[in-house]
């Protein structure tokens, strides 16, 4: 029993590993502090799953550097690939997009990361996770499970609140959504103008009515941070929506 809670604990341990590593590369590139993740808190999963795949299947298993390093790559571009896929078809949106970059498949994984992701691969079953392993075991069983129990309600609850904030963003986006095309279907005749020309007079239209602006407005502090957090983001079915309220939230012209 004492495994599961150690395994609850290296789960959150290689999450926020994974959240600081990603928020220092986004905040260097952004030239500003990015909390990067799916979650409010600062975690990210995906490189949870990530190590703990690596540690079921090649710790203590695989010992040649040259063999982790390649099934590491093969088996943490397999859990990004299919957690792109997953979060596409649960909210309809393209999280992010390698499609500029070489080698890439899908845009979801690509030659670049898998390189980074194999040499974090042999890091992680060389020396990094003996360390954390040792560590814990040396946690009381009690308080593995305190804590076990703790960060899964809370993880849980900020799940519950990101899913339910993303579900009611979709709800909204096709509202607005279909302001916009009822106002392209009104003006994108008039000749010589090209759509995005005309995208920007919507909030000077009648189509933006009272309604429609309280829909910009709500949750902007969640929507600021999902943008900032993910700057590929779009919507795969209300991506002009999408578009035209990232511009308003983060204030781009």
């Amino acid at each position: 029993m004492t495994i599961a809670f150690q395994w609850v604990l290296w789960f959150v341990a290689y999450s926020f590993m994974g959240w600081v590593y990603e928020s220092i590369i986004c905040s260097i590139a952004q030239k500003k502090f990015i909390n990067r993740g799916f979650l409010n808190g600062p975690l990210c999963p995906v490189y949870g799953f990530g190590a703990l795949v690596c540690i079921l299947l090649l710790y203590q298993r695989i010992e040649d550097p040259v063999a982790l390093f390649f099934m590491g790559m093969l088996l943490t571009c397999a859990v990004e690939y299919v957690t792109a896929v997953l979060l596409e078809k649960l909210f309809q949106a393209k999280w992010w997009d390698y499609s500029n970059r070489r080698f890439n498949l899908n845009g979801r994984v690509c030659l670049l990361g898998a390189l980074v992701f194999g040499i974090l691969s042999v890091l992680l079953v060389k020396i990094i996770h003996p360390q954390v392993a040792a560590l814990t075991a040396q946690v009381p069983e009690w308080l593995q499970i305190v804590l076990s129990v703790a960060l899964l309600i809370l993880i849980s609850l900020d799940l519950y609140a990101t899913v339910r904030h993303l579900l009611q963003l979709n709800s909204w986006l096709r509202d607005i959504q279909t302001a916009i095309n009822d106002f392209l279907s009104k003006n994108v005749k008039r000749a010589g103008e090209v759509k995005d020309a005309i995208l920007d007079r919507f909030e000077e239209s009648e189509f933006y009515n009272e309604r429609i602006k309280t829909l910009f407005n709500l949750n902007r502090i969640q929507n600021m941070r999902i943008f900032r957090a993910f700057p590929d983001l779009r919507s795969l079915k209300y991506n002009e929506a999408f578009q035209k309220l990232k511009k308003i939230v983060l204030g781009e012209k």
